[in-house]
């Protein structure tokens, strides 16, 4: 896929969503990061095992995408270098949900650490979660959740 050679303006209609780019919309998500934008849900810190971090999507393969596979690419030289990627989820049931931040939760696949640095919208009820904080005060969950 090459570069633009140069850049022109699209009427609005023109955009439409790239079905290989991204994911099934989760209402879950969206709900629960409204709530807790509003301060209704609180929002967690807490370090989650990966085997209990599953995709909203499980038909979606960002890494069939060269722009998205070079995300997992960084995402997974950040967190060799020490610089995690915290995951946003929510539990549903033993399950932590990942709808948004596919390019680390696939870096973390490919490296399979125990425990991933997760936001946990919802304070998590799992006596396997450790390092748990929060809830987090609500400016800054407010600046977590816009990526501020």
């Amino acid at each position: 896929m090459g570069q633009p050679s140069e850049l022109r303006k699209v009427r609005i209609d023109e955009l439409h969503v790239n079905p290989d780019l991204t994911p099934k919309e989760d209402p879950t998500l969206t709900h629960l990061m409204q709530d807790a934008f509003e301060g209704r849900v609180p929002l967690f810190y807490a370090e989650v095992p990966l085997a209990l971090c599953v995709p909203s999507d499980p038909d979606y393969r960002p890494d069939r995408h060269p722009a998205i596979e070079a995300a997992i690419r960084l995402a997974m030289e950040n967190w060799q270098k020490q610089k995690p990627v915290s995951l946003l989820v929510y539990q549903r049931g033993v399950w932590f949900v990942v709808s948004d931040d596919y390019p680390a939760l696939f870096a973390y696949l490919r490296g399979l650490p125990e425990y991933v640095p997760c936001w946990v919208l919802g304070k998590p009820d799992s006596p396997v979660v450790k390092n748990v904080q929060g809830p987090i005060p609500i400016e800054d969950a407010r600046r977590i959740l816009t990526g501020g």
